[in-house]
């Protein structure tokens, strides 16, 4: 079983997704993007 995590760090929100390549989606998350510390929004992501 491959599980693949996303990343989106975008301007206003960090967007995350883990995916299982055979049963799709498996869990997602959104935290408010920390600008000064982009490692702090990916965390509470």
């Amino acid at each position: 079983m491959s599980v693949l995590l996303g990343i989106d760090t975008g301007g206003t929100y960090t967007d995350a997704v883990l995916l299982d390549e055979e049963r799709g989606v498996i869990g997602t998350a959104k935290a408010l993007t920390t600008k000064h510390d982009l490692s702090e929004g990916i965390q509470s992501a």
